[in-house]
Parts: structure tokens; C-alpha cells; sequence
């Protein structure tokens, strides 16, 4: 037994009850009005209760911790970095469940593509079968008209020669020989007619198929995807420790944690399902392949050889007729030989026939090998090989896996509301100025900054040349005269009878700073 035949008889013992919460019977169907519709809907709905049932429990936690009073005497660093801990750890396990979900969600789409590479490998091996099946009964109508000029001849012939038991006979052989190939025209004719629209049928279950894995593949993927994201910011802001952060991953976690069980919920009936398929679909398959239903039955229970012979029941029924008649066409030849001494007509109207019959003998190998078991068998094996073990073990190995992780965040999300009074905002790395700065007051004009706050201006003669009064901020220019620096504080000359000192570049206009600014 293997991994997905014990997961399908695993979900066989899923109850199945319809709306009056009776047991039913009722196999897999496409019926939407069927118990076996009402049954799974009531599976998913047993999984939207869970999960409402959940939220509920998740949004009352939340109104208890927002209502708790805020006492920051309680909070300790370890108990901050144990609950982060926590966190992270349950963050990961998340991870990790979403990597499980990605890889069953890859494993189902090879399973389904798988499926449908069958099918189309299928689609075009029966074209080449119903081409050749074509030629073949075309080949037999044209047969019937040379035979029907070879009976006109063989009677027009038979006027001429006494050996009436010999013309008998080959009248009798003629008739047998041209009832066969009728056989095989008309045969041919109801074939292609019952089997037209398997071309349109395999078609049909390409572009569902096709359609409904791309669209289920990208979906999920988009949402896992985004799942993760939303999971990284929360690692972010349960590492940084930050209120901020792990407020705005328990708003966002919240609509992730809705989307996670509204999966569940429609992920475990389509598993169920598909398992249902695999067991009991043969109703269904027969119903919606029509004809073609016998024929895919006998390619997928058949064993491939390298011989020609084994066929479906029509294609090897079709081709049967042809056993007998080059025998029938040989003895024929020679009765004609003997009645009619190798008449130009007979032997001409013979010719043809012989020719249509070689052909008619190629075609039916062409059919034969086209059309037989090793041709189709690993086509039809495989679609069911991915359809119900890959796929089925996938969508299992996923169910597991989105059922886990919404388990964690419905954790992860009664846990994160412990940080709302734990964790502290972070620090802006920007500090606002406020209004009574003194270095740059808020709405203050040019002219009503400072000139020179720090006083630089002291002992420095060229900003003597500015206009601008002091400010008095420093105690090198509070309440002192505007005179020079070797003007004040001048005692009597040390030595009165020694030889005054000319100054260096007395006459340049610098050196005259009493005239300039002792005013």
C-alpha cells in the first residue's frame, strides 16, 4: 500500500452527512444539488466554525490586555527578552510550516502537471490513431467500388465460358470477399462517428485542468507569500523590541490569520474530494468521457507489448475482418485463372482489387500500431499517477501543514498582546527643536538673531569694523568702554629721560586707531 492509497482510505472514513445531518451513501458527483455536495459543505463549514470560534477567542484577549492597566513597575528587562524569545521561536515554527505549505503546494502542481502532459500526449497519439483509422476506411470504400467492377466483369465474363461450378464458386467467394470489406467501411464509419468527440473531450479536460492548477498554483503562492512578509516584520519588531512594530503585525497578523482558516476551510473538502475521486470516480469518468471511457479503461489495465495485436475490443474487431481476405483473394486469382484463361479485363479489374487489398493490409498495421496498448498505457497510467498519488499526497502534506500554521498564529496572536505594555517605543533618532530654543528660536526672523553668541569678536581688531552693537553675552564686552586695549589702565612713563622708540610704519592709517575709534 502506498503513501496515497493510505490518505485516500483515510478520508473514506470522514463522516459524510448532508444537510439533515444524515449519514448518505452518495459517491463523488458534480451534482451541486447532490448530498455529496451538502456533505462537503458542511465540512467546510465545520471549518469556518473552528476558526470564527478562534477569532473570537482572539479578539476577547485582546479587549482584556487593551482594557489592562499600563504599570511599568513590572516590566524587567528579563521578562522582555524572554517574552521576545518567545516570540521568535514562534515566528520561526511559522516559517517553517509556510516552507512545508510551499513545498505541497509544488508538489501538487508536478502532480497536476504530470496530469495534464498525459493528457496531452494522449490528445495527439489518438489523433494519430483516428487518422490512420481514417485512411483505413477510406481504403475500404474504395475497395468496395473495384470489387463491384470486378463482379460486373466476372458476370459479363461468365456468359462467355461453359465451367458454370467454377464461376459458382467464384461468385460465392466474390460475394464473401465484398461483404467483409463493407463490413469494414461501415464499421469504420460508425467508429469515427461514436468516437468524433473524444478530440473535443481530452481538449476539454486540458484547458479545465490547465486552467484550474495555474490559477490555484499562483494563488496560493501570492498569499504564502505574503504570509511571510508579514511574518519577517513581526521578527523585526519582536527582535527590536519594539511597541510599534509588534502593534502593527498584530493588526495585520490578524487579516492573515483570517486568510490562513478561510484555506483551511476550503482546502480540506477539495482534499477529501480528490480522494473521493480517486475511489470511487469511475461514475463521473463515465459520464463525462462518454464513449471514450472503455477505451481509456482498457489502456490503463492493459500490459504493454512489443506486439500489435493488443487492442481495444472495436479497433481489433475493425481490423479482424482483413485475416481471411488474402487467402479469399488468392484463391480467388486462380479460379479466375482457370475460368476465364487470363482475360485482359479480369485480370485488370483483379489487379485492382489486389492493389486496394495491399493497402487496405498496410493501413490495418498502421492502425495496429498506432493504436496499441505500449502506445497509450504510460499516457493513461501517469495521468492517474499524478492526479490521485502526487496530487493526493501533496494536498495532504499541505492541509497538515496550513493547519499547523494556523494553530501557531492563533498563538502567535494571543502572545503578541502580552508586548502592548512590555515592550517601549523606540527613540526617534530626530529630536524635534523646540520653541524656546535660545540658538534658533521657531518663527524668529533673520534680524532677531544674534550677531555673535559666542563672542568671537573679542580681541579680534577687524571685527571692530562692523556696524553691529554688541550683545553683551560675553564678560569680555559687559559694561567696559569702547576704548583700545593699550589705552587703558596707562601708568607714567617708566623712564622720562630715555629716547622715545619711532613706531614701525608710524605713518601707514592702521597704525592711527585712537583717531579711528576712540570717539
Amino acid at each position: 500500500m502506498t503513501f496515497a492509497s493510505f490518505l485516500i482510505n483515510l478520508y473514506s472514513h470522514v463522516p459524510r452527512l448532508n444537510f439533515k445531518f444524515h449519514w448518505t451513501k452518495d459517491i463523488f458527483n458534480f451534482d451541486w444539488s447532490s448530498e455529496y455536495f451538502q456533505a462537503l459543505a458542511l465540512v467546510a463549514c465545520l471549518g469556518a466554525a473552528v476558526s470564527l470560534l478562534l477569532l473570537v477567542t482572539i479578539i476577547i484577549v485582546w479587549i482584556c490586555q487593551a482594557c489592562r492597566k499600563n504599570e511599568t513597575t513590572g516590566k524587567t528587562r528579563r521578562r522582555v527578552r524572554r517574552l521576545s524569545t518567545v516570540l521568535f521561536i514562534i515566528s520561526v515554527l511559522c516559517f517553517f510550516m509556510l516552507g512545508i505549505c510551499l513545498f505541497a503546494n509544488e508538489h501538487v502542481n508536478r502532480g497536476m502537471s504530470i496530469s495534464i502532459n498525459s493528457v496531452i500526449n494522449t490528445k495527439k497519439s489518438y489523433q494519430i490513431s483516428m487518422a490512420q483509422i481514417d485512411q483505413f476506411q477510406e481504403a475500404a470504400l474504395n475497395t468496395t467500388v473495384h470489387l463491384k467492377n470486378l463482379e460486373d466483369t466476372v458476370h459479363i465474363e461468365s456468359k462467355k465460358t461453359k465451367n458454370a461450378t467454377i464461376v459458382q464458386q467464384i461468385d460465392q467467394i466474390l460475394t464473401n470477399i465484398t461483404d467483409e470489406i463493407d463490413i469494414i467501411a461501415k464499421n469504420g464509419k460508425l467508429f469515427q462517428t461514436k468516437h468524433d468527440d473524444d478530440i473535443g473531450t481530452l481538449e476539454t479536460i486540458r484547458k479545465f485542468l490547465s486552467m484550474y492548477e495555474s490559477e490555484r498554483w499562483a494563488f496560493l503562492v501570492i498569499l504564502l507569500s505574503i504570509t511571510m512578509c508579514v511574518l519577517f516584520t513581526g521578527v523585526v519588531a519582536f527582535c527590536k523590541q519594539s511597541k510599534k512594530g509588534a502593534v502593527v503585525f498584530s493588526a495585520i497578523g490578524f487579516f492573515i490569520f483570517v486568510v490562513v482558516w478561510l484555506l483551511i476551510s476550503v482546502s480540506l473538502p477539495v482534499t477529501i474530494a480528490l480522494a473521493d475521486f480517486c475511489r470511487d470516480g469511475d461514475e463521473v469518468t463515465r459520464k463525462n468521457l462518454g464513449n471514450l471511457y472503455e477505451t481509456v479503461q482498457f489502456y490503463n489495465t492493459c500490459v504493454p507489448v512489443t506486439t500489435h495485436d493488443n487492442l481495444p475490443r472495436p479497433i481489433a474487431s475493425h481490423v479482424a475482418l482483413l485475416n481471411n481476405i488474402p487467402a479469399s483473394k488468392s484463391q480467388l486469382d486462380r479460379l479466375m485463372e482457370v475460368a476465364f484463361n487470363s482475360s485482359a479485363a479480369i485480370t485488370n479489374s483483379s489487379l485492382a482489387v489486389g492493389d486496394d487489398i495491399t493497402k487496405l493490409l498496410k493501413l490495418a498495421g498502421a492502425v495496429s500500431s498506432s493504436s496499441s496498448c505500449y502506445v497509450f498505457h504510460d499516457d493513461v497510467v501517469n495521468f492517474y499517477y499524478g492526479t490521485c498519488n502526487q496530487s493526493v499526497a501533496g494536498m495532504s502534506i499541505y492541509m497538515m501543514s496550513i493547519f499547523l500554521l494556523g494553530i501557531l498564529l492563533f498563538i502567535l496572536l494571543i502572545v503578541v498582546s502580552k508586548t502592548w505594555n512590555l515592550f517601549s517605543r523606540l527613540p526617534h533618532e530626530y529630536v524635534e527643536v523646540d520653541e524656546d530654543d535660545p540658538f534658533f528660536p521657531r518663527g524668529a526672523t533673520d534680524s532677531t538673531i544674534p550677531v555673535d553668541i559666542y563672542g568671537t569678536h573679542v580681541y579680534n581688531p577687524r571685527t571692530r569694523d562692523r556696524t553691529e552693537p554688541s550683545t553683551n553675552t560675553t564678560s569680555g564686552t559687559a559694561d567696559e568702554p569702547n576704548a583700545p586695549l593699550w589705552s587703558q589702565n596707562v601708568s607714567a612713563p617708566l623712564v622720562t629721560n630715555s629716547m622715545t622708540r619711532q613706531p614701525f610704519m608710524s605713518d601707514h592709517p592702521y597704525n592711527n586707531y585712537e583717531d579711528r575709534y576712540n570717539m
